[in-house]
């Protein structure tokens, strides 16, 4: 049992190598486990998007605010094909990223 689990973790590695929902190892795991039931390809391109929109804010080279680029990302969840991320991920996630900027607000440390 031990031989199959650490067979099933190892093979799991490579993907959340490319895995960019989450900020830290933690989150990315979470993020991850909680999108692998559904195609994760999409939702990873939204998590992409989504950083990339908040890097470049917080950079100064973007002209998209914070709350529009989760917004969009929001949107971004909604149109993939699959239910699950629809109905499952897509509030989980959100949820996510509220609790992340509240956190960063009240901290005043939003980038």
């Amino acid at each position: 049992m031990k031989f199959l689990s650490t067979i099933l973790i190892l093979s799991c590695i490579p993907l959340i190598q490319c895995w960019s929902c989450g900020e830290g190892k933690i989150t990315e795991g979470l993020a991850w486990i909680i999108a692998l039931p559904t195609e994760t390809k999409s939702i990873n391109k939204c998590c992409e998007d989504h950083d990339r929109r908040y890097d470049n804010f917080c950079s100064g080279i973007g002209s998209i605010p914070l709350k529009t680029a989760d917004f969009l990302f929001e949107r971004c969840l909604e149109n993939t094909n699959n239910r699950y991320a629809r109905f499952v991920v897509k509030p989980l996630f959100t949820a996510a990223i509220q609790l992340n900027s509240w956190w960063k607000k009240i901290t005043n440390n939003f980038c």
